[in-house]
């Protein structure tokens, strides 16, 4: 939007707020330090709005919202890695993707750290990386065995077609990830 649309609609470019709930808000902040850390715009990330309930609890010692994420830096990189990846910002995405899997417990948020993997993988894919790649899917599945979940299946299932193309241009690994994601997926049926 340009500065004539947004003044016809009497908006303000100063003053644009994001927002979102569960993964939208992650989607959000990741977004607001995206624009920040690209020099788009100064963002003040810290305000939140805090007078709703359930989020009212400052003494929690495990916040409502961390409980099934994980840490918040931990969530916000992974959704900023998200963001970048949608961009083809690989190299950026794989920052991020790794200050999430080190901000997270594996054994603690075992989903979350699979799919990060996963994530990872295709970051490190995007910049030509392949072997790599086929590396660290194989170690998302090691997350992934336990746990059963559509967004699990898709993450398998993707790295499952991944791994059927890089074994057909011989990628070292290729072969035996196909046939561990065929089998996770198999057993999760």
């Amino acid at each position: 939007m340009d500065q004539r649309h947004a003044t016809g609609l009497g908006l303000d470019l100063t003053r644009i707020g994001l927002a979102g709930q569960s993964g939208g808000g992650g989607a959000a902040a990741a977004t607001a330090h995206l624009i920040r850390d690209r020099g788009a715009a100064t963002t003040d990330s810290s305000r939140s709005i805090t007078d709703i309930g359930t989020w009212d609890r400052p003494r929690d010692e495990v916040p409502a919202y961390s409980a099934a994420s994980g840490p918040v830096a931990a969530t916000v990189a992974s959704h900023m890695g998200k963001t970048l990846t949608a961009m083809n910002d690989h190299t950026a995405a794989e920052r991020h993707y790794r200050r999430a899997l080190a901000g997270r417990t594996p054994g603690t948020y075992q989903l979350k750290h699979g799919l990060t993997m996963a994530n990872l993988g295709r970051s490190v894919a995007g910049q030509h990386r392949h072997e790599e790649a086929v590396g660290l899917w194989a170690k998302s599945l090691d997350f992934m065995g336990g746990v059963v979940s559509d967004r699990n299946r898709q993450a398998v299932r993707e790295i499952q077609a991944a791994a059927a193309r890089y074994r057909r241009r011989g990628v070292t690994g290729a072969a035996s990830l196909n046939q561990r994601a065929t089998e996770l997926l198999n057993n999760q049926a």
